[in-house]
């Protein structure tokens, strides 16, 4: 039996419109063949995984379902400088997040069934089943569609109309065979569209995804490398040779600002303990070692990272003060050049034997400030969080500190709104008297 998902839109220019996805060879064929005779570009060849999806309008007096419409998605394209930038991709975010961006290749109106609006409403009934069609098929939920357009003979105004971004133009290139690419000179209009609200952010935040679409990321992709341009880790690396070094002269086998550079960079890419940020540095490469001042070499000629024990002997007696003091000023000076998938997650760090408070960008997740504890009673996360909000330099005027209901407090209020800024808290009963008191509020108000 044949196995499809299906979703119906009625319209009174003609009859109902259905979409399925083709998942029998001989369906998938008529599709295909429907692409080879009409199609400019033929049927072509989609890449990665792919989903066909049919439009059919059902004949109100026969009943019978004739195709109106074939849309083929693929995989996306390995490197879109505007898209990267539009979704604030890095190099390594990218590689293990692409899985979660699809690609419209082909999409036909049929030349019999063509009429005014039917393409809009072909594809826009398309894009609202995609999600669900492709966990049907592939087992997660995708983020972001994206799709090219030739502006020297389409407007791209189905692309309009069905809420799609125009956000810039290809290179000009076509793959030509596997591995290769023919320079055609003729770019393409690029448009994304988000699958689902708040998606673009998704995409290009640091941190677990949520389960739907977990099963689009993939971790150690090969050629995933670092976040960081060699300009930044150079940088990096120059900032953090002045935090003051606790090893004996005969320990200093790797520059202290080396060894930081890859803590801070393992740290900034979500690793939390000194395993995790070990494993992070195996795969930079020869130039990304070269910048972060690393000289020794093993008998190859490569240039060798630090071992696992030597991280982590340094973490033991590193003064967690002075280092996050020496990235705050080096966040500080390279504010809005970082790509924004890079954040600490202001959870306990194990790999400092201490814990981290951070004040981040709601909207990138880029950190502005942080500040270490050591679990004592006046050294832990409320007062030390406190004494950020307090003195944070510039002051907060015209901000809105979130917090977590443990910071549901009058002292950290306070401290807000006396460095002029606002504040959300979270609400638990950890608070009952105000906790009891909001839901007295919030039972008694109107739904709206």
């Amino acid at each position: 039996m044949k196995a499809f998902c299906e979703s119906k839109w009625a319209a009174a220019a003609c009859g109902p419109l259905s979409v399925r996805v083709a998942t029998e060879p001989l369906e998938i064929d008529l599709l295909r063949e429907a692409l080879r005779e009409q199609h400019p570009q033929g049927a072509g060849r989609p890449g990665g995984q792919v989903l066909w999806q049919g439009v059919y309008e059902e004949d109100e007096e026969s009943g019978v379902a004739k195709l109106c419409a074939v849309l083929c998605w693929a995989g996306a394209a390995l490197r879109l400088k505007d898209r990267d930038e539009w979704i604030g991709w890095d190099p390594v975010t990218r590689a293990n997040r692409l899985g979660l961006v699809v690609q419209l290749r082909r999409f036909l109106v049929l030349e019999e069934q063509r009429r005014p609006n039917l393409a809009s409403r072909c594809l826009g009934l398309a894009m609202r089943e995609l999600c669900t069609h492709w966990q049907s098929q592939h087992g997660f939920r995708p983020l972001v569609a994206e799709s090219f357009s030739d502006p020297e003979s389409h407007a791209g105004t189905v692309y309009k109309v069905t809420n799609w971004e125009p956000i810039g133009m290809s290179a000009g290139y076509s793959r030509q065979r596997r591995d290769f690419y023919r320079d055609d000179k003729h770019p393409k209009a690029l448009w994304v569209r988000e699958l689902s609200r708040g998606a673009r952010g998704l995409l290009g935040s640091p941190g677990t995804l949520p389960e739907p679409h977990r099963g689009g990321v993939k971790d150690g992709v090969a050629g995933a490398r670092s976040a960081l341009k060699c300009s930044q880790l150079r940088s990096l690396a120059e900032a953090l040779r002045h935090v003051p070094d606790p090893r004996s002269k005969c320990s200093r086998r790797y520059p202290i600002g080396a060894m930081l550079g890859i803590i801070a960079l393992g740290l900034m890419g979500g690793a939390d303990t000194v395993m995790a940020v070990w494993r992070k540095a195996g795969p930079l490469s020869q130039p990304h070692r070269r910048a972060l001042g690393l000289m020794r070499r093993d008998k190859s000629g490569r240039l060798k990272l630090p071992s696992y024990d030597a991280l982590n002997k340094l973490l033991a007696v590193i003064d967690p003060d002075a280092l996050a003091e020496t990235l705050n000023a080096w966040l500080a000076a390279n504010e809005g050049l970082l790509p924004r998938s890079l954040a600490f997650d202001g959870k306990s760090i194990s790999a400092l034997r201490a814990g981290m408070v951070t004040l981040c960008h709601h909207h990138s997740g880029a950190p502005v400030a942080m500040a270490t504890y050591l679990g004592a009673k006046d050294d832990c996360e409320m007062p030390v969080g406190r004494r950020l909000l307090k003195n944070h330099k510039p002051s907060l005027d015209g901000a809105v500190v979130t917090g977590d209901p443990l910071h549901c407090q009058k002292k950290t209020a306070r401290a807000v709104v006396e460095n002029g800024g606002d504040y959300i808290f979270g609400l638990k009963d950890n608070q009952p008297t105000i906790a009891a008191r909001a839901r007295q509020l919030l039972d008694d108000a109107p739904p709206l």
